[in-house]
């Protein structure tokens, strides 16, 4: 089995990551599909209203898979 991290976080609409939130939510699976597959089933970590941009890392830092999520929203909820 091997580590990935789900991260989540706000993407401005000039590409900028801000409000970077995670709870290192560390996934062991056998490959990077499997990893998805269980990171999908995370649905109350992916689907907040501040979040519009949640990615999954390899153990080396490599991004191996991202969403972006909610494109008309141009700032997290008040």
């Amino acid at each position: 089995m091997k580590g990935f991290r789900l991260h989540r976080g706000w993407r401005e609409p000039n590409g900028l990551v801000t409000n970077h939130v995670t709870l290192e939510r560390i996934i062991k699976a056998a490959s990077a599909c499997d990893a998805m597959g269980v990171a999908l089933a995370e649905g109350d970590f992916v689907l907040d209203v501040d979040i519009n941009l949640v990615w999954l890392i390899d153990d080396q830092g490599t991004l191996v898979w991202s969403l972006r999520l909610d494109d008309e929203n141009t700032a997290p909820s008040p």
